[in-house]
């Protein structure tokens, strides 16, 4: 998706995610690197409560940039 031309912004919705492991902290760090390099923009959205206290406990939530939450449509 990154890869489309017409793509600049990528907004991952996380609002049925209560959970997250390093794994998958691990893949949104790839993806945002991917994003960075083709010079696009990845948001996050319906970031909950323990998905949230892992990206601060490991200082990545400063790299993210959230979106408006899409969950309350």
């Amino acid at each position: 998706m990154l890869r489309v031309q017409d793509c600049q912004c990528l907004e991952v919705s996380l609002c049925e995610v209560a959970y997250i492991d390093t794994s998958g902290l691990a893949v949104l760090v790839d993806v945002l690197k991917s994003a960075r390099q083709l010079g696009k923009k990845l948001e996050l959205s319906g970031l909950q409560e323990r998905p949230r206290y892992l990206l601060e406990a490991t200082g990545l939530l400063r790299f993210f940039v959230e979106a408006g939450s899409p969950c309350d449509e």
